[in-house]
């Protein structure tokens, strides 16, 4: 019979170096201390192999020293244990990158090689039973030699089995950390890192040194520090599988480590990752309990699905943002219930700097759209402030009041039947928008307030600027491109204007800053104009404002004489033809054959003049003196700042006597 020879092949070693060089740390304590977390867990697998899980706790023993704690040249870190120790098959495990022993510990046999991102030299030093008999197994492991392991003589100094770990040649890149290093920060982080095993296993006794500091007990540190308030679990789909993620909830007070309300997540029976930020979830990084001290909520999850999901170098989990996302908001969510006092404070605080917000801007309850404060800020985050809920409602309101405004501009085309249009108005509207309505009359009716209060003396006696009512009437230096309907007060002149397709305030007709040469004349467009006209092009309307009370007018003169200035400003803008919008478009005069202007100036004895010598006529109004001009075909209209005030109190008491019971 023929014999069949097969051949065969192995598997190339890991390329252990390279693995580790692809690896990345930050330059954080936490990430600093991961070659100790690894010590610890090893340690840990060790005393419940030795002890089982029932007598691990009471009887485990890890001591963690750090020598020179703050000299980065002499800095020597060492974790001792009093488990199995590194016997035939921990010790073929160890050499075994990536072995199927550690997985079934919920590992992955990469962890010792992260020692080699922070320090120069690891040392092992085992004492171990094989039958009867104790036998001592030390080595150094260096990843950069060919032959990884330098056995040595040296003997552990405890006396029963266990392993000491020792760690020393510190990286240059961690030297700057080291100098601020302080025992309570470190204690801090080894606790949270093994808050898992605290809440859901068992912990034995560790503690920690420096130097010749007291020894700090990490286990009373837990006992002292978490208090576990809550636990349970929910399910939550991750790629497509609904998987049961558990939770606990603890509180501990705010210290330098934890500052803030943070998600922790648990895989292999240890923190995984960087800690997840929930302080804008629950709106502060942490809250005050009754003595008004500080403390955070820390939230733990763990599942099956993250075990599969740990990457080689247990640093992180290999989960998605969005499901990473949804699980924070889902334990945000959980916190939130739990901690509901503390969430109401906010949502109090919220509210009142809301309410002052909308005194401020009572407009802005528009957007409300019927809702109470309270209900309203209920909806929103926890962590958003009073200018980021006046920006929410500014777009709710604009939305809200589009319609309305179409209809408002409507009843104002015939003030004979003001009354009977607003009555039927307002019982057509829905509660959202009749509270609209009114919360609009309301915005008028300040707004007049103001322009009342502007007329008048200021403290020191002089005059109020036109420039104030100017802001008032339209924002400066801006058009309708960028301010919308409910963003100016055009109404105080004429309700129409506000409808217009295009408005300029205060610009020059080439969209840029006023430059030598300009046709457009100072006063016009740069001290106190703005420009209108129809999309057609067939109407410019100019409106001039005028300082209140100022009566130092005169006839024929262009830098006093307001008539001329109106009438050279339509004529430069219609013989340019077109404006350049804040977008950089054109608007364009096309075959102008109608314009208008608007003279807003108290009728002091200098105006009056000034309009009599022009042929202005008031028959018809004692009020307000008009004129059109034949020969520029232009209508111009004058009148002062009581004239406007009392005009827009007229066309708006409907609006005052319907819904506000004036």
């Amino acid at each position: 019979m023929d014999t069949v020879t097969t051949k065969t092949d192995e598997l190339v070693k890991p390329d252990m170096q390279a693995v580790l060089s692809r690896t990345h740390l930050s330059n954080t304590l936490h990430d600093f201390l991961l070659p100790v977390f690894e010590a610890v867990s090893n340690a840990m697998h060790g005393i419940e192999a030795k002890y089982g899980e029932k007598e691990a706790s009471e009887r485990g023993k890890i001591t963690i020293t750090f020598e020179n704690a703050n000299n980065p040249l002499k800095l020597k870190i060492a974790v001792t244990d009093n488990g199995i120790g590194l016997n035939d098959d921990n010790y073929k495990s160890f050499k075994t990158p990536f072995s199927g022993y550690k997985l079934k510990a919920h590992g992955r046999g990469f962890g010792r090689f992260m020692a080699f991102k922070v320090f120069g030299r690891s040392v092992y030093l085992s004492r171990y039973e094989f039958f009867a008999e104790q036998l001592t197994r030390s080595f150094q492991f260096d990843l950069l030699r060919d032959k990884e392991f330098v056995f040595l003589d040296d003997a552990p100094v405890f006396e029963e089995t266990g392993v000491t770990v020792v760690y020393d040649q510190l990286l240059t890149n961690w030297h700057d950390l080291i100098r601020e290093l302080q025992s309570k920060d470190v204690a801090d982080l080894i606790a949270s890192h093994f808050l898992p095993y605290f809440l859901y296993r068992w912990l034995p006794e560790i503690t920690i040194q420096f130097d010749d500091q007291e020894p700090q007990s990490i286990k009373a540190h837990f006992s002292a520090v978490f208090v576990q308030f809550k636990s349970g679990d929910f399910e939550f789909f991750i790629d497509g599988l609904s998987e049961t993620i558990k939770y606990s909830l603890t509180k501990i007070p705010k210290t330098k480590s934890f500052k803030n309300h943070c998600l922790l997540f648990s895989a292999a029976d240890r923190i995984v990752g960087a800690p997840r930020d929930l302080s804008n979830k629950l709106g502060q990084p942490h809250f005050l309990d009754e003595k008004n001290e500080s403390y955070i909520v820390i939230a733990v999850v763990r599942s099956t699905a993250f075990e599969s999901r740990l990457n080689d170098a247990r640093t992180g989990l290999n989960l998605g943002a969005k499901t990473i996302e949804g699980i924070v908001s889902k334990v945000s969510d959980v916190i939130q219930e739990s901690e509901a006092a503390q969430i109401d404070k906010i949502k109090s605080g919220q509210s009142s700097d809301l309410n002052y917000a909308l005194k401020e801007n009572p407009i802005l309850r528009l957007g409300l759209k019927g809702r109470s404060v309270t209900d309203y800020v209920a909806s929103k985050p926890n962590n958003w402030s009073a200018e980021e809920f006046v920006s929410d409602l500014a777009i709710e309101r604009f939305r809200a009041s589009n319609d309305l405004s179409k209809q408002i501009a409507s009843i104002m085309e015939n003030p004979n039947q003001y009354r009977e249009k607003i009555e039927g108005l307002a019982s057509t509207l829905d509660a959202n928008k009749k509270e609209a309505l009114a919360e609009y009359v309301l915005h008028r009716k300040s707004v007049i307030e103001l322009v009342e209060a502007a007329r008048k003396f200021r403290p020191d006696g002089g005059r109020t600027p036109e420039d104030v009512i100017h802001e008032l009437v339209f924002r400066r230096f801006t058009d309708n491109v960028q301010a919308s309907y409910f963003e100016h007060n055009l109404w105080l002149i004429d309700d129409a204007l506000a409808f217009l397709p295009y408005i300029s305030s205060d610009r020059t007709l080439h969209g840029g800053g006023r430059r030598t040469g300009d046709k457009v004349t100072d006063i016009a467009f740069f001290d106190d104009s703005m420009v209108l006209g129809d999309n057609d092009g067939t109407t410019v309307t100019i409106v001039e404002f005028k300082k209140p009370s100022r009566d130092d007018f005169g006839f024929g003169n262009i830098k006093s004489d307001p008539v001329l200035q109106v009438i050279e400003t339509l004529e430069k803008a219609s013989e340019r033809g077109s404006i350049t919008k804040t977008d950089g478009t054109f608007f364009m005069f096309r075959g102008v054959v109608r314009r208008f202007a608007f003279i807003i100036a108290d009728q002091t004895p200098s105006l009056v003049r000034v309009l009599k010598k022009h042929d202005f006529k008031n028959d018809w109004n004692p009020e307000i003196f008009v004129r059109y001009r034949d020969n520029e075909e232009i209508f111009i209209q004058a009148f002062g700042y009581d004239t406007l005030v009392a005009n827009a109190k007229k066309r708006n008491q409907a609006f005052f006597s319907v819904l506000l019971g004036e």
